[in-house]
């Protein structure tokens, strides 16, 4: 830590002046300082073009006031409104490095026990960590990078939003109609949201015959009608303990719900080829999508999330950017094996490499076997669980993707796999959020043979 740190601060050029920036929706806070701490002036600006403008123009006055040389930007990131000012600086082409802020909150506690704080305060600390070195480089994306991370954004809201609007109609399905999520497992399928948009109430489905109910769900479905379910349904209605009070409205906005799933599904489609279409573009897509078991949806999550891989020094930066990067601990002499992971990077990203590396250790052999070797380890060899595994999978991946991307090769399988692998990264606490959104393709094909699987014991956080 330490030496990555001293590394930092070679970056900051001496005799340039610091700006420290606590950005907000409406104003920013800046403090100007030089690198001996000293704060030479204070500036609130608008979140606007002309406010980016004003603090230029009062960083050029305060270089001539205090001689330095050169000007450089210290950008707290606690929300997203530093975007704004981090890309017009970038444009500029005025150097600027960003400051995490729970670094800077850290930072400023330590320094004031009477936890005083305001926004010229946080500026000013931001500026300190800059100057020692504890800051983060700005990667922002650009160009097809750019749009894919956009891209990659609307796909993880949108994919959000239909399974909130699924378990919405489970819910109201629950008071109006109970007994049809046990004939129809998925209310949202073809025939149940035919059911749903045509007729949700039990009371009027038990109103009508079979041969009635079946022509009414026929002529409003356009696939194949399950006429099966359709007549379990009919029966399971007459004895039914939905709620008649308020049916009407519970069922309009059911169909409601339905339209709107179909529209996200439209969305959802368009989107994959998009996403598609700019993974193709990007020169680490082809490499990526070489692995076995990669999905192009994993291969879009992960490049958005990294950006241009030639930006990166090797691959422990992307692990730390994943924060999948195990944390250190020990006192009194003794330390601590199974630590757990930082998890101080872009949850995003964690989550994504977290979701594609299950598929991969079911239909990868070069994954599968490995895993296993590692969880079948005599007890004095520190085998690993299943959530350790996975964490180790996650690494693995990440640098496995930054070797085939920095030697432009493509993924082969190893025909001998070794008997040891060192991991020292391994740490017994998991590194994703949360289940997969789904997938839109993929680089395999997977088989129905039943293969062993160490996902399937871990439990994501």
């Amino acid at each position: 830590m330490k030496n990555s740190t001293a590394k930092k601060r070679k970056q900051v050029p001496v005799g340039y002046l610091v700006v420290g920036v606590d950005p907000h929706k409406k104003k920013h806070a800046a403090v100007f300082m030089t690198q001996d701490f000293m704060t030479h002036s204070k500036l609130k600006f608008d979140n606007s073009r002309e406010g980016f403008e004003t603090v230029l123009e009062r960083a050029r006055t305060e270089m001539l006031k205090t001689e330095c040389r050169g000007v450089i930007f210290a950008i707290e990131t606690g929300a997203h409104h530093w975007r704004n000012l981090a890309y017009f600086l970038d444009e500029k082409g005025i150097p600027l490095r960003l400051i995490n802020q729970f670094t800077l909150k850290r930072r400023r506690e330590g320094k004031d026990l009477n936890h005083r704080k305001n926004d010229y305060r946080d500026s000013e600390v931001a500026a300190q960590l800059l100057c020692t070195g504890e800051f983060n480089a700005a990667r922002l994306s650009q160009g097809v990078y750019a749009e894919l991370r956009a891209a990659y954004g609307s796909y993880r809201r949108l994919v959000k939003e239909k399974t909130r609007t699924v378990n919405l109609v489970k819910s109201l399905l629950d008071g109006l109609f109970p007994e049809f999520t046990q004939v129809f497992k998925n209310p949202c399928g073809q025939t149940a949201a035919s059911v749903l948009c045509t007729c949700a109430v039990p009371q009027a489905i038990a109103g009508m015959t079979e041969s009635e109910f079946a022509g009414a769900i026929k002529a409003a479905c356009q696939g194949r009608v399950m006429k099966g379910k359709l007549r379990v349904l009919h029966h399971v209605a007459m004895t039914s303990i939905g709620i008649g009070a308020g049916a009407q409205s519970v069922s309009s906005e059911i169909a409601f719900l339905i339209e709107k799933l179909r529209l996200i599904e439209q969305q959802l489609r368009q989107i994959n080829e998009a996403l598609t279409r700019l993974v193709h573009e990007t020169m680490e897509g082809k490499y990526l999508l070489s692995i076995i078991g990669l999905s192009y949806v994993s291969v879009a999550g992960i490049i958005a999330e990294l950006g241009s891989f030639s930006s990166y020094q090797n691959a422990k930066q992307l692990i730390k950017m994943a924060g999948s990067n195990p944390t250190e601990s020990e006192s009194g002499g003794k330390r601590h094996s199974h630590t757990p992971i930082s998890k101080q990077g872009r949850p995003v990203l964690r989550h994504c490499a977290w979701t594609a590396v299950i598929p991969m250790l079911r239909f990868n052999p070069d994954f599968r076997d490995w895993a296993k070797k590692l969880r079948e380890r005599p007890a004095g060899a520190n085998p690993l669980s299943g959530r350790e595994v996975m964490v180790a999978a996650v690494n693995k991946l990440l640098r496995l993707a930054f070797a085939l991307v920095k030697n432009q090769a493509l993924y082969q399988i190893p025909e001998s796999q070794p008997v040891e692998i060192a991991i020292k990264e391994v740490s017994n606490t998991s590194g994703g959020q949360g289940n997969t959104a789904g997938s839109f393709g993929s680089s395999y094909e997977p088989t129905r043979q039943k293969t062993w699987c160490p996902a399937l014991l871990a439990k994501p956080v």
